[in-house]
């Protein structure tokens, strides 16, 4: 495979996967919009709680198949079987799990409403477990946009089916269906897209062999994950109330969970391409500092605008009664800019086989994070946010230290790649300011004002700033 077919698989992958996630982001602004907002905290705490789980449940064969370059048919039905085996028991026992606490604390409020939502949802993870298996083969044959087509059509169904059921007066359950409906709908797509049926042969050889890299990966992305979650499935539900996690929720839904999912994506499409020249630093370096440089370029001018217009969005979805979450949702996009340009590290330390590098640091970051959140809590949603902000900070200094050292890539080259993003979106946040203290309008108005200004803000100042680096990955998009 050509450099430049590798560089266009992936372009274009990462293009059309945006698809997906923007449906997904619309439908659960609606659902905010018109549900109750205590309901909606319950939803996003199931979500974070069940996303553990299906990290567990794939338990890194996903990305181990992808490394793998010997990985054979049997390699792929053996771990699928697992897969299959695994995510059934941690359904099994997530629905077990409400008993046991029933017995240890009784049936409170909270665990009653939890898991009203959770259950049914709980047939998210043994779909999920081998969705993954099924999305390696098409990642290894850098079929990005096939994964990406299904992941659209997916998000496309189930919002026909969520927003559907919520005229129909479901409620929440309106949500709970439509999450579900999506995974479905994914593992139909990606099975067809794949065209592969496993065997009925299983190989404990074979898994052997999988197993090492698997349970490092597995292990850093769970740890990560509780990382990533605490806030959300304990710090804020928990110890401050379902309303409270219903505004810390949209105000981290529209900041951390698109860069979440970018990431997802991004070690999807960036992983395959970076294990095919894994043993190329020079080529490794340019592949990587011109992605967090288009990461920037797409996120950053975004994230300013969000900053900027933050009281406009929140009662624009539902009035008064969200500004509360004002604080939180700035200090989430400051730290979202950060957090946005090391989605990609994971990537590099996967392809260059450092898993237990991710799997230790993420380990370090559980431990500093833990007593940080309970120092945060005492100060609601905004100390909460305030402790996220201040750990972006951190986390990205240290993995960008080790990125440099396992690439050979010099730190001043690094801070180069953000000049073009950070001018373009400085004169983004010049005209938004301007505008927006010029103007005396409803939130609505402002908003759409603020649209338009930006829109064009930002198309002139890639023109500026940042157009070769623009045209380039044109080019790669188009195959050129």
């Amino acid at each position: 495979m050509s450099n430049q077919s590798l560089a266009t698989r992936a372009v274009r992958g990462a293009f059309w996967t945006g698809g997906g996630l923007g449906v997904h982001l619309i439908v659960t602004l609606i659902f905010f919009r018109i549900l109750n907002l205590e309901d909606m905290g319950y939803f996003i705490w199931a979500q974070r709680v069940l996303v553990m789980f299906q990290m567990v449940g794939v338990l890194g064969l996903n990305d181990a198949l992808i490394k793998y370059q010997d990985a054979s048919r049997i390699h792929f039905s053996s771990a699928f079987w697992a897969c299959l085996f695994v995510g059934i028991a941690l359904f099994a026992g997530f629905i077990a799990s409400e008993w046991l606490l029933v017995i240890w604390v009784g049936r409170t409020p909270n665990i009653a409403a939890f898991f009203d939502i959770a259950k049914p949802m709980a047939l998210i993870i043994p779909l999920a477990s081998v969705s993954g298996i099924v999305k390696a083969i098409l990642a290894r044959e850098l079929r990005f946009q096939s994964i990406a087509i299904s992941e659209m059509a997916a998000a496309l169904i189930a919002a026909i089916v969520g927003i559907g059921l919520l005229v129909g007066g479901w409620g929440i359950k309106s949500a709970v269906w439509n999450a579900i409906v999506r995974e479905i709908a994914l593992l139909g797509g990606l099975w067809i897209a794949a065209a592969w049926m496993p065997s009925l042969s299983f190989s404990w050889t074979k898994l052997k062999a999988l197993l090492p890299f698997g349970f490092n990966v597995s292990g850093a992305n769970l740890l990560n994950n509780i990382n990533n979650n605490l806030d959300k499935v304990y710090f804020v539900p928990v110890l401050l109330g379902p309303v409270a996690a219903g505004l810390y929720a949209f105000a981290y839904q529209y900041t951390m969970v698109p860069l979440n999912r970018a990431s997802v994506v991004l070690t999807r499409v960036v992983f395959p391409a970076f294990s095919v020249v894994q043993s190329n630093n020079q080529t490794l370096r340019r592949g990587y500092t011109r992605t967090i440089t288009a990461i920037a370029l797409l996120s950053w001018p975004a994230l300013i605008g969000g900053f900027i217009y933050g009281r406009e969005i929140l009662l624009f979805v539902k009035g008064e009664e969200m500004l509360s979450a004002l604080n939180p949702l700035r200090l989430l996009i400051l730290a979202g800019m950060l957090k946005a340009v090391g989605t990609v590290v994971g990537s590099v330390f996967l392809a260059k086989g450092k898993a237990n590098w991710s799997f230790r640091w993420t380990l370090v970051n559980l431990i500093v994070f833990v007593p940080a959140l309970y120092w945060g809590v005492r100060y609601g949603i905004d100390g909460i946010a305030a402790v996220l902000s201040a750990a972006a900070v951190l986390f990205l200094v240290v993995t960008q230290i080790l990125v440099n050292r396992l690439i050979d890539l010099r730190m001043i080259d690094y801070l180069k790649s953000f000049v073009g993003p950070l001018l373009t979106t400085l004169w983004v946040a010049a005209a938004l300011v301007a505008v927006r203290s010029l103007t005396d309008l409803g939130h609505v108005e402002s908003l759409l004002v603020g649209v338009v200004v930006g829109s064009i803000a930002y198309a002139i100042a890639v023109r500026l700033f940042a157009w070769a680096f623009v045209m380039r990955f044109w080019r790669a998009f188009r195959g050129q």
